[in-house]
């Protein structure tokens, strides 16, 4: 038995067309809404910090007493639940006590650095991206004029020793490989 062919309507087929259209648009939605539920990565942003915290660095930041005074990242840095804080005031006027607030914002899908000063502060952010390098990046040019190089010497850093011996490592590697491709 043979079946019947159905000659669709333009209608028919314009209705399909649209039912297709639309059935895109709401996964794309459904995409969309799943990627901005997702926790946003922190990961490198908080290893950086853990890495750095190590080291015999200081900061200027201002102390106790409101004077400047030079602290050890140890001690400027705090990192919990996907949060990290990197002081450069500790005062007993806790209208002088500021941090710097590392983190994510699930809703923005970004990570959000933020300045909080004072009693009861509110956020003033000062930088977001979504790429997890571009903000450690930023730390660091924060970092930069603040560190104390009185203090801070790159000698006696374990990392920068570490990062010497790839670097030398990595030219010598290149010297061989470029004197192979001569010989």
């Amino acid at each position: 038995m043979a079946e019947a062919v159905v000659k669709l309507s333009p209608g028919t087929e314009f209705l399909f067309r649209q039912m297709e259209k639309k059935e895109r648009q709401n996964e794309e939605a459904r995409r969309l809404h799943h990627e901005s539920t997702q926790d946003v990565e922190l990961d490198l942003v908080e290893g950086f910090f853990r890495q750095i915290k190590t080291q015999n660095i200081f900061i200027q930041t201002v102390g106790i007493n409101g004077k400047a005074e030079s602290t050890i990242l140890s001690k400027a840095i705090f990192s919990m639940n996907k949060v990290v804080k990197v002081y450069y005031s500790t005062s007993f006027d806790e209208d002088n006590t500021g941090f710097i607030r590392v983190r994510s914002d699930n809703q923005l899908q970004q990570i959000v650095i933020e300045r909080m000063h004072g009693y009861r502060p509110q956020p003033e952010v000062l930088y977001q991206s979504a790429d997890q390098c571009h903000i450690v990046r930023w730390m660091i040019k924060w970092l930069m004029p603040r560190i104390d190089w009185r203090k801070t010497k790159l000698a006696n850093l374990d990392l920068y020793r570490l990062f010497s011996e790839k670097r030398e490592k990595d030219a010598l590697q290149k010297k061989l490989e470029e004197a192979e491709v001569e010989g």
